[in-house]
């Protein structure tokens, strides 16, 4: 691999690993975001300065409980956000949400094998991939829609 210095690094599999950044339009938003530009939001994950706007996953930091910036803890904010926001329409009391302190990671490596992390914990493997498999699977399955098949048209001449 040849580094932006011109230094070359052997290695057997270079793995370029890429941070999210938060959307430009946030920018003179004018909604409190954190240092890097997130929406900043707080235990009901409303943003701090506009108490009708919430937000979770890629775009948002909870500045009272931060954490890794993962799809597990964005799924998992899904249920609490949607049952705040209909308190929120409903005028009714939100909830606070509490992420986890830590989350499985799969990170699938191509031929069926995959990197495995559970807060200090790390394995790799087949097993891993199949592991990552079956909850993808499940996870898509949950969503799937179901679209009718389309009656056929009938033609006059």
């Amino acid at each position: 691999m040849v580094l932006a210095s011109g230094a070359r690094l052997a290695c057997d599999a270079p793995i370029l690993a890429t941070g999210a950044d938060p959307p430009p339009l946030l920018q003179g938003s004018g909604l409190a975001l954190d240092e890097r530009g997130f929406v900043a939001t707080g235990p009901t994950l409303q943003s701090r300065s506009h108490p009708e706007v919430f937000a979770v996953g890629d775009v948002a930091t909870r500045v009272d409980a931060p954490h890794p910036r993962s799809g597990v803890y964005a799924v998992r904010a899904g249920a609490p956000l949607l049952n705040n926001l209909r308190r929120f329409v409903g005028g009714g009391e939100l909830r606070a949400h509490r992420p986890q302190r830590r989350t499985l990671n799969l990170i699938s490596c191509g031929e069926r094998r995959a990197i495995l992390t559970w807060g200090g914990l790390a394995a790799e493997g087949r097993w891993a991939w199949w592991w990552k498999d079956r909850i993808d699977r499940g996870f898509v399955a949950r969503y799937r829609v179901t679209m009718p098949l389309e009656q056929p048209v009938a033609r006059t001449r």
